[in-house]
């Protein structure tokens, strides 16, 4: 299945993911600044599993959430896979000679105002982290199996003015996954069927 599913990533690349939140009026200009984040696989006896970090507690914007390693564009990026690769280095330490990117997924716009674009690559299963505290405050992995077992994902909708959204929430362990990464995660679903 794992195999099946990096094939799928690399030759079927997600539609769309937040056709609700384009229909807001927010979004009808396009002045978002871009992002990238990375969405790291690593090989496990087990199968794949992605890696994931929580948000430092003192952060203004989405304290302690659960996301994945990544950030705005940096004038001197050279691309968004830079980009991607550049924070997760900044973020936790993983050497850009461990990071093998295999795909680019579609950008989604966020309410915060940013265009984030999810970069799937597969990490060296030897890496190891070094926590930047002012943004992270620490790492996991968690079974790519989990994640997209549709028995474990959650669905609710949040009324916010003239629009609906749906929010998707993924419990593990004794965190939530919800928000943009939970979004990322569920869109992989849809590739490996």
């Amino acid at each position: 299945m794992d195999r099946y599913l990096l094939t799928q990533l690399l030759l079927n690349k997600p539609n769309s993911y937040s056709d609700a939140l384009l229909q807001h009026p927010r979004f009808e200009n396009d002045n978002f600044k871009p992002a990238a984040v990375l969405v790291p696989l690593v090989k496990r006896p087990s199968g794949l599993h992605l890696i994931l970090t929580q948000r430092a507690p003192h952060l203004r914007h989405h304290p302690s959430q659960i996301s994945f390693p990544g950030g705005k564009v940096e004038p001197s990026d050279l691309s968004l896979i830079h980009t991607a690769i550049r924070e997760t280095n900044e973020e936790i330490g993983i050497q850009p000679s461990q990071i093998k990117p295999l795909v680019k997924l579609n950008t989604i716009p966020t309410i915060s105002g940013y265009k984030v674009t999810p970069i799937v690559a597969i990490i060296d299963e030897n890496y190891t982290t070094a926590i930047d505290y002012g943004e992270v405050s620490g790492t996991f992995e968690a079974p790519l199996t989990h994640l997209l077992n549709p028995i474990n994902t959650t669905k609710h909708k949040v009324f916010n003015k003239k629009h609906t959204y749906e929010l998707i929430f993924i419990p593990f362990e004794k965190k939530l996954i919800w928000g943009i990464t939970a979004e990322i995660i569920h869109s992989m679903n849809y590739i490996s069927t």
